[in-house]
């Protein structure tokens, strides 16, 4: 059990080391985890990524790091219990908590693998289908005591009469979003008849999709058109031409859904998914700023931006190698075009005349707070890498342009115990590239 934020979350550790959970005939576990970008969303406090996703990977890595430092008991334990005859334990599972473990890796190392994981889980569609049946599991054991009525993303049941009847609403149009991965919000327009000026909702298509399959379970024999469910939607489903064909259904849903008789259009179902809630006013309030943002772009391309921004490094010299793990970076600033960087971070041991220690991290789109959790080894004797001067230096990657640079540190080697693990936050200026 993991604090974060302000909120609790529980990271199953049985489940990584090889609890599969079957649905019917159907193996549900096919990722490490179930993180899903909900959580995500609840961790960042909104849907861009920020510091506290940092301290998220942070809290896991060291979690599973001190699983790891008993693992030899839990093998020892779960030997034991396989040698008992307990139904379920194997020797085969032993074997494979073994290998969950990584006990061959370092903390740091394994640390690296365990992070991996976490944006693997984040980024597959696989475990945004795994939560749906886990739910739907939920469902079958407890009951829906709420007769379906109940959105998953609104807490209570609003009515016409709470409400105000509604006289139009209109798709008003559609944003990027990143959570981490890219999505797109669907702006309503919506006017009631008690209303002078209309109000803004913002609803991702997953909501419209759960809207759709409740209205045919309340309302069987309605003709209603029908949504695409993006829960088994293979390949690219997040670009701006599916948003964009996505709008057009939404569009058509609307319509045909008021085209109903007033006791579907205008039932307590309709009235709970049209309801303000609070991430409504949120998300409009990032649109207000995305138009401030537009209005200062020349100012922001005529002005030279200071480097700024900070970067978490550790070092440490073992079994022959410079282990240099490079963590996250924060507050980062927008590049000249006012988006947030698509950053790298390259590593260099000076001098170098010839490059040979040049390594490279992934770039990680779009983020003021990016988090690498990347390993860069150096094989080489340790009395050369006291005379080196560690070089890191944060990119924007540019794929029509030159890359741009975003700060950098030089840290002289001589100066830390490489035999101990140093891990600081750093912070980003200029240095000689």
């Amino acid at each position: 059990m993991l604090k974060t934020s302000g909120h609790m979350f529980h990271i199953d550790f049985g489940k990584f080391l090889g609890d599969a959970q079957m649905f019917g005939n159907f193996k549900r576990d096919r990722t490490p985890f179930v993180l899903t970008s909900d959580m995500a969303y609840v961790i960042n406090g909104g849907d861009k990524p920020s510091a506290k996703f940092h301290h998220f990977v942070d809290l896991c890595c060291q979690a599973f790091n001190v699983v790891r430092k008993h693992g030899n008991l839990l093998l020892n334990l779960f030997g034991l219990m396989a040698s008992s005859g307990i139904s379920g334990v194997t020797m085969d599972a032993v074997r494979y908590i073994q290998r969950s473990l990584l006990l061959e890796l370092t903390n740091a190392e394994a640390a690296a693998m365990f992070a991996r994981m976490i944006q693997s889980s984040l980024k597959s569609w696989f475990t945004q289908f795994n939560f749906f049946l886990h739910n739907l599991a939920q469902l079958r054991f407890t009951g829906d005591h709420n007769d379906g009525e109940l959105l998953s993303f609104v807490p209570r049941t609003y009515s016409m009469a709470q409400e105000g009847r509604l006289q139009s609403v209109e798709v008003y149009g559609y944003q990027k979003r990143y959570d981490p991965g890219k999505y797109y919000v669907y702006i309503l327009r919506v006017q009631r008849v008690s209303q002078t000026d209309p109000s803004y909702l913002f609803r991702s298509y997953k909501e419209f999709v759960e809207f759709q399959q409740k209205l045919c379970i309340h309302f069987p024999l309605a003709k209603c058109y029908s949504l695409q469910s993006t829960s088994l939607h293979v390949g690219r489903s997040n670009i701006k031409q599916v948003a964009e064909k996505r709008r057009v259904d939404i569009k058509r849903f609307l319509t045909s859904l008021f085209k109903m008789a007033d006791e579907i259009c205008h039932s307590d179902l309709v009235y709970t998914f049209f309801h303000p809630l609070l991430r409504d006013q949120q998300e409009a309030s990032i649109h207000e700023a995305k138009l401030k943002e537009r209005k200062k772009e020349r100012a922001i391309n005529s002005e030279s931006w200071r480097l700024r921004g900070e970067l978490r490094l550790s070092v440490h010299y073992q079994r022959g190698i410079l282990m240099v793990m490079v963590h996250h970076a924060r507050e980062l600033p927008a590049v000249p075009n006012g988006q947030e960087p698509s950053t790298y971070v390259k590593v260099y041991l000076l001098p170098d005349p010839h490059k040979q220690t040049k390594r490279k991290t992934k770039v990680v789109r779009r983020s003021c707070h990016p988090s690498f959790m990347e390993m860069l080894e150096y094989r080489m004797p340790l009395e050369i890498v006291q005379h080196r001067i560690l070089q890191a230096t944060v990119w924007n990657h540019d794929p029509l342009q030159e890359n741009e640079f975003l700060g950098g540190i030089s840290l002289p080697l001589e100066s830390l115990d490489l035999s101990q693990e140093t891990l600081q936050w750093y912070s980003l200026g200029n240095v000689h590239r």
